[in-house]
């Protein structure tokens, strides 16, 4: 387009409102503030109603078929409905003319698909890595060691595609750093215009817990540490806000704890909910073990609410956080996460220091920035596109 506006494909197996979650949000984010200013696309599964050539918020929605479940009874993502994605995503794309395509790295093998309709069609390709697992996928997929080697063979070839890589946090980055020159840490953001709005509601709890409910999050040992402060902190209630499979787990563990007069499961909710609950609360308990950014975090924080956070070797959350500055990092067990809320709790001047911390941090990560910052890397990805055409047609 010779008026400067950019034709942006995005490409992503889940597509936010309809799948919650980080990755979806950061899409949706980016291309809702981009659509103002350029023709911007989501190449996804056909999660709404009616034809699969779709409007909303100002973006294209093109739908490949109706949506596969992403999630097996095991609570993890199914290499079927990454075949199927990989193998409707191409004829899309290539009946289409881009300026620029960005897609998600995982889950992997549509990334494939997308990097060959990048190439027939001499379209720059942007990948965003969300996380990097490496040895992780063996923890992951602990029965299953040749599908877990198969997937860190996959992961590893996908750093090869793409003319750029995006991480969205220094975590992923460093380990994508074999691929030092071709990439870019543009974070995730949140909508501060949006948390501040949110209405408070009355009797909230003051401990949260907000993200998908699957085993890598370790909701259990939020579970385990109310059942430990149920006679020192005998008032204190609990959210968990999110869905997943293990859902029914946590509310039996919940039952068989006797926690669960103080621990109440929300579901999903609407954002403006959710930013209510969680400007209500004191406390956001994230005892996950995996996270390539940990979107929840940056979220309470901008809400003035303080983020406690677990060490472990896959989990990017903990980049996001100043231990005792502007939150809490502990180890992963029930005994620490008690500890640290105990001990934020009652000591209210510290609780307040670090609120007032992780206020001033969450202000900074608005998506307005990052969607300029997004926007100049895939101008530049024209340019050089344009050059190229140039030079091989001279």
């Amino acid at each position: 387009m010779s008026d400067g506006r950019l034709r942006i494909a995005f490409v992503y197996d889940a597509l936010y409102p309809y799948v919650l979650g980080g990755a979806e949000l950061r899409y949706h984010e980016l291309a809702r503030r981009l659509s103002s200013r350029h023709d911007v696309h989501l190449v996804s599964w056909t999660w709404w109603d009616g034809d699969p050539d779709a409007s909303l918020d100002g973006m294209t929605l093109h739908g490949v078929g109706r949506p596969p479940a992403l999630y097996g009874p095991d609570g993890k993502r199914t290499v079927r409905e990454a075949v199927s994605f990989a193998a409707r995503v191409l004829p899309t794309l290539l009946r289409n003319r881009w300026d620029v395509i960005d897609c998600s790295a995982t889950p992997y093998l549509p990334l494939f698909s997308t990097w060959l309709a990048s190439r027939l069609t001499r379209t720059r390709l942007i990948v965003t890595w969300h996380e990097f697992w490496g040895d992780h996928w063996l923890e992951y997929l602990p029965h299953r060691a040749a599908v877990a080697r198969l997937a860190m063979m996959l992961e590893s070839g996908s750093t090869r595609l793409g003319d750029e890589l995006v991480a969205v946090s220094d975590f992923t980055a460093r380990a994508l750093a074999k691929e030092p020159g071709r990439t870019r840490v543009v974070p995730n953001g949140i909508t501060l215009a949006a948390i501040n709005a949110a209405s408070v509601p009355p009797g909230a709890a003051k401990v949260v817990y907000l993200g998908r409910l699957i085993d890598e999050k370790r909701v259990d040992l939020l579970m385990e540490a109310a059942a430990r402060l149920r006679q020192q902190l005998p008032d204190l209630r609990y959210s968990i806000i999110g869905a997943g499979p293990e859902l029914s787990r946590l509310t039996a563990l919940a039952e068989r704890l006797s926690v669960s007069d103080r621990v109440t499961f929300h579901g999903q909710l609407d954002r403006s909910e959710t930013y209510g609950r969680l400007r209500a609360a004191r406390l956001l308990v994230l005892p996950s073990v995996r996270e390539g950014f940990g979107m929840a975090v940056a979220e309470a924080q901008a809400a003035g609410t303080v983020p406690i956070v677990v060490r472990a070797p896959s989990n990017a959350a903990t980049d996001l956080v100043r231990d005792g500055v502007d939150g809490l990092v502990v180890e992963p067990t029930a005994a620490a996460v008690a500890d640290a809320i105990a001990g934020a709790l009652v000591k209210p001047d510290r609780l307040a220091s670090m609120a007032r911390a992780a206020r001033q941090v969450g202000m900074a990560r608005d998506w307005d920035r990052l969607a300029e910052e997004m926007e100049t890397i895939y101008g530049r990805a024209r340019t050089q596109s344009a050059a190229l055409a140039t030079l091989e047609g001279a």
